[in-house]
């Protein structure tokens, strides 16, 4: 694959990523503003395509992110372990998707079967106070993934490897 178009994917892929978050954000923000039990659903089902969003990007990502370390490094594999930034950026996309993988959905999933039963009923206090503990839980884990998107894309940017796509 050409260097410039593998490059070009690696960036789109990672606007993909970075749109994922955003949106799952803006929808969680609206979610949390709607008084209707029954409104609330209807936004958590809209964000399931945001969330189909990002294991695509995340493979792409994947896939021509290690391409790009093939070009970089014309082949050689060995050269890749000296470089630092490139080490930390491999690691914290690591946590990034392993944290997207099971703890975004586990949380959503939870949430979601709490708010189910109250359309018919009235939420007791236990109930609100475990709703309001996991809409923490949710904004914490779009604050830490936005955090460390933004520590892979800090990265990449003062990172010491050029890619060829920019010459």
């Amino acid at each position: 694959m050409n260097a410039s178009i593998n490059f070009f994917l690696h960036l789109i892929s990672f606007g993909l990523i970075f749109t994922s978050l955003l949106g799952g954000w803006l929808i969680e923000r609206k979610f949390r503003s709607e008084k209707s039990w029954e409104q609330k659903i209807f936004i958590g089902t809209i964000s399931r395509p945001f969330g189909l969003l990002s294991p695509v990007a995340s493979v792409l990502m994947l896939l021509t992110g290690i391409s790009n370390i093939f070009i970089i490094y014309e082949g050689n594999i060995t050269l890749w372990y000296t470089s630092g930034w490139l080490i930390a950026k491999i690691i914290l996309f690591a946590i990034l998707l392993v944290n997207g993988a099971i703890f975004g959905p586990t949380l959503l999933r939870r949430r979601t079967k709490l708010i189910q039963p109250l359309i018919s009923e009235t939420p007791t206090e236990e109930i609100e106070n475990n709703i309001k503990v996991l809409n923490k839980s949710i904004s914490t884990f779009y604050l830490v993934q936005f955090f460390l998107l933004m520590i892979i894309l800090y990265l990449s940017v003062v990172g010491s490897g050029k890619h060829p796509g920019l010459f």
